[in-house]
């Protein structure tokens, strides 16, 4: 079975409001980084994972099999998707990755 595989979309209103319960416990798994060099450790720095969560509108939320956010944002040629783990009021940035498209949620819901 994938667990990876979305299965809700989330509104983005409560996410927000996640995301604010949370804003002070928001970390950075090992995972995240892990597979990072150190010179794209400077570039992808926790602080930078953190900026979108904080300060920018996600294209669309989706909830995953394993109770895990998939979060796209924007990006120029690309979106960021971040896959975020949320425990009682804390929030943990699990991975992230570019990808060039994102899932269609609309098919998603209709799809039920």
């Amino acid at each position: 079975m994938n667990t990876t595989k979305i299965i809700e979309k989330v509104e983005i209103d409560k996410f927000k409001e996640l995301v604010c319960k949370c804003e002070n416990n928001i970390f950075v798994g090992a995972h995240a980084i892990d597979h990072l060099s150190n010179a794209q450790r400077k570039l992808f720095n926790e602080d930078e994972l953190k900026k979108p969560l904080l300060q920018e509108a996600p294209e669309a939320i989706g909830l995953q099999r394993n109770g895990r956010y998939a979060v796209f944002y924007k990006r120029n040629k690309y979106y960021l998707k971040l896959i975020i783990g949320v425990n009682i009021k804390r929030m943990e940035i699990i991975t992230f990755i570019n990808t060039e498209g994102m899932p269609n949620m609309e098919r998603l819901e209709n799809d039920g």
